[in-house]
């Protein structure tokens, strides 16, 4: 037995490294950090917390225990996700990275207005952090709200480089609360991340393990018809797609994980019944979209990507990645409730706990069928026969108006070649759901005007624009997407999305700028306007100071979060003057979607769908403010 002279204590990291193997949280282990306040405010993230005036990163690959097995994450300060760092609204940040991996790596801080130099994208404004080097990244802190941090070399992402970051505000905010926690949302897979990219490029499909079966087949029978059910399957095998194809990454390679943890650790955040709960969600994931819910709980947003929104009570909502949701929650009673965060596809889900005191566990809900475009897209052809359609030659097409299609759903048309449509005018299709088209080849769509990468006319900058704040035609704002179903529970939509108070700049847009949102998931190629990063001549010119528009035209079945780095985009979804600002957009296939943006950073910043693998194929930009 070792005398007392020999035993000895565990520093406040090993003791966090303990807690958080052990799904505890620091308030569990009453340690309270220096920035609580005195009314009992404390937040519960397991990974510990980094805070002050000047903050140390360091970054290593590490074995760790993740979800019973063991990995090799990529850590920072020795967990992984990486630990919260707090900052606070008017100070100066310094935050130095230390990189002791044998590759360059690097930190974009997601959401933050700072110098294009610090916004950590190697190649556009910043060099990338060499194997031993030290980077020392400063800036005014001008914001304050919920937002992460994460690698923007390569696929480390993947592999667990990420971590919250919180601004604590300078002045009161809109509403008040007595607790607060961070849920950080990832995905976490035990295959490397090049094979992952290797094998969607070499057979799609390769992870989607939900197909349909004849049990399927038979249940379909019994509530759609044998006619209609046989017409359901024989579409979807013409087109060479499955109907089951929503998440290029599924559940099963990927682990879900809140904060670092798998659903099965239980971990379980505290609270005092009758408290105002914050929660802080951040959907860190490389690839996954997660619904979430608290059965039993009716949740308030207040914050969307950092900023104050008006309350909106909802019983769900759906995170794209990167986007960052707070709400209030108001638990009751001595009981736990489960924080379930569901994947899109619904082929795997991550979970967590709340309780008034540890070791409580509440149920799971019961689990959603998978989702299926089938049916949907089904109904939306109205029961046609489309047996004739396979094979179909549009080389005479030219010169058609299609400006009479509205509402039309095309999400079957997979298959079909319109690589000689020439001259075609779509201009009038808006409200198509091309949510099907994700094979198409777009390569070949000579014609096709792309007047994002043209610089507009004079007069295109003065006249034919939409109001400000008005919603696009083709916008699906008001629908929450793929595999929800809103009579279910009430469940948050961009339509909901109001800012607290209305923005400064309320000039006009002098311009307006489409980009069309183009792949080909055969060949998981992926790009802006049926252009690649590699293929691109130069970055999209801002010019410094001017108000523009920004019109995105998802002609893809996949959803996409689009990225601005360095400056805000203000998205049209109605509200008029109290439209919202965003960092991350969603934008649902075959969908049209636009944002207002102030030019007001420059230099050059990261423009990109927020999906890793569709970044690292191709959807890429970079924007130049000049």
């Amino acid at each position: 037995m070792a005398s007392s002279s020999t035993v000895q204590t565990l520093s406040r990291r090993q003791l966090l490294k303990v807690a958080s193997a052990l799904g505890l949280s620091t308030a569990a282990l009453g340690l309270r950090p220096a920035w609580a306040s005195s009314a009992g405010l404390s937040n519960i993230y397991p990974q510990g917390v980094e805070q002050g005036n000047e903050i140390s990163l360091t970054v290593r690959r590490e074995s760790l225990p993740i979800a019973g097995k063991m990995g090799k994450p990529i850590t920072l300060n020795g967990t992984s996700p990486g630990p919260l760092i707090r900052l606070r609204e008017g100070q100066d940040a310094v935050l130095k990275v230390t990189n002791l991996l044998d590759e360059e790596t690097s930190v974009h801080w997601h959401g933050l207005i700072l110098p294009p130099e610090m916004d950590g994208v190697p190649g556009v404004s910043f060099a990338g952090i060499a194997p031993g080097e030290t980077f020392t990244a400063r800036f005014p802190v001008i914001q304050n709200g919920t937002y992460w941090y994460h690698s923007h070399s390569g696929l480390q992402e993947q592999l667990g480089h990420a971590g919250p970051l919180i601004i604590d505000a300078a002045e009161p905010e809109a509403f008040t609360y007595d607790r607060e926690h961070v849920l950080l949302l990832t995905d976490w897979t035990f295959e490397d991340p090049q094979d992952v990219f290797r094998h969607l490029k070499v057979a799609e499909g390769y992870y989607n393990y939900q197909e349909r079966t004849l049990a399927d087949f038979f249940a379909d029978v019994a509530e759609n018809g044998f006619a209609d059910t046989v017409a359901q399957r024989s579409m979807w095998e013409r087109m060479r797609m499955s109907s089951r194809d929503i998440a290029d990454v599924t559940g099963s390679t990927y682990t879900y994980l809140m904060n670092g943890h798998a659903a099965n650790d239980n971990w379980t955040a505290l609270f005092k019944p009758g408290e105002k709960v914050r929660l802080r969600v951040i959907n860190g994931s490389a690839m996954t979209y997660f619904d979430v819910r608290i059965p039993g709980l009716k949740m308030t947003v207040v914050s969307a990507d950092g900023q104050p929104v008006q309350p909106v009570p909802v019983d769900e909502f759906r995170i794209a990645v990167a986007e960052t949701y707070d709400v209030i929650i108001e638990p009751e009673g001595d009981r736990a409730y489960t924080v379930f965060a569901e994947s899109m596809d619904r082929s795997g889900y991550a979970r967590g706990t709340l309780a008034p005191r540890l070791g409580m566990v509440a149920p799971i809900p019961p689990r959603r069928k998978i989702a299926d475009r089938g049916m949907e897209a089904m109904a939306a052809h109205g029961g046609m026969d489309h047996s004739g359609m396979q094979g179909m030659d549009h080389s005479n097409m030219q010169g058609m108006d299609h400006s009479g299609m509205q509402g039309m759903n095309h999400s079957n048309m997979q298959g079909m070649d319109h690589s000689n449509m020439q001259g075609m005018d779509h201009s009038g299709m808006q409200g198509m759901d091309h949510s099907g088209m994700q094979g198409m080849d777009h390569s070949n769509m000579q014609g096709m005007d792309y007047p994002g990468e043209q610089e507009p006319t004079p007069e295109s900058r003065t006249t034919g624009l939409l109001p400000v704040g008005t919603a696009q035609p083709g916008s699906r704002y008001d629908q929450a997407g793929i595999g929800i179903d809103p009579s279910e529970r009430r469940v948050l939509v961009y339509s909901d999305l109001k800012a607290y108070t209305p923005w400064p700049d309320v000039r006009p847009p002098g311009r307006e700028l489409e980009l069309q949102l183009t792949g080909n998931m055969e060949r998981y190629m992926w790009s802006f306007n049926d252009k690649t990063f590699s293929e691109v001549n130069g970055p999209i010119h801002f010019e410094h100071g001017e108000r523009l528009r920004l019109i995105f035209v998802n002609n893809t079945m996949m959803e996409h979060p689009i990225h601005l780095h360095g400056m805000w985009m203000e998205l049209e979804n109605g509200a008029g003057k109290l439209i919202p600002r965003k960092h991350t957009l969603n934008v649902k296939p075959g969908e049209r979607v636009s944002a207002l943006v102030s030019a007001d950073a420059p230099g050059s910043w990261a423009f990109h769908c927020h999906l890793l693998y569709h970044m690292d194929a191709g959807m890429f930009r970079v924007v130049k403010v000049a």
